[in-house]
């Protein structure tokens, strides 16, 4: 009698742990455990043939709701403020960054990994606006078709750690200025910069499949 409840109790567990695996391997959203996020790089790098300026950056905002719902192209939340500290800026002829057309636009891509074990989420930046001069020249970057895809790592407890330019898609299209202005403009930043937290605290925003 005692084994055959043993094994009862067993089974139980065992399709308890079954069911629960099924439920995140089909869950269909993402909740946040808050929506206000800032994202802080010490240094990011903004680069092209004609200048690379390495300068600290911090960006703010929020995303609409809680729940995000896995579809590709999704409008998730957007970017409402910056504070790129020009004094800060290194490179070639010094110069200056400044950041222009709020609100950015973030929307969902994807998830890297395999349910429920999820590594990072992919987001994309629209709509933003990066005014440049450098050795007195003046270049404006970001068209109404750029996406620059940001990986936002997840550890072990899915809360979510940095946000990174992905390399190959991290590149905005000169909108303005003159021939001396390159076409492009690359974003880069080194690994486990681009700290991740909820807005004015140091707590990591966590994901939840459901």
């Amino acid at each position: 009698m005692r084994s055959t409840a043993r094994a009862g109790l067993i089974g139980l567990l065992a399709a308890l742990l079954l069911a629960s695996a099924l439920s995140a391997a089909s869950a269909r959203n993402l909740e946040l455990s808050e929506q206000r996020i800032r994202v802080t790089w010490s240094r990011i790098e903004f680069g092209n043939s004609l200048f690379t300026l390495s300068c600290q950056l911090t960006l703010e905002g929020s995303f609409h709701s809680r729940t995000i719902a896995k579809v590709a192209g999704l409008l998730i939340g957007s970017i409402t403020r910056t504070n790129l500290k020009s004094e800060t800026c290194s490179g070639l002829g010094g110069g200056t960054a400044t950041p222009k057309g709020f609100p950015w636009h973030l929307t969902y891509e994807s998830f890297t990994g395999t349910l429920p074990s999820i590594t990072s989420i992919r987001l994309l930046l629209s709509r933003f606006l990066m005014e440049f001069v450098v050795l007195g020249i003046r270049c404006t970057y970001g068209t109404t078709t750029d996406n620059v895809t940001f990986s936002a790592a997840l550890n072990a407890a899915r809360e979510v750690t940095n946000l990174t330019p992905l390399e190959g898609r991290n590149v905005g299209h000169k909108l303005e200025g003159g021939e001396f202005c390159p076409p492009e403009l690359r974003l880069m930043s080194t690994a486990g910069d681009g700290l991740v937290r909820v807005l004015n605290t140091t707590t990591r925003v966590r994901v939840t499949l459901i």
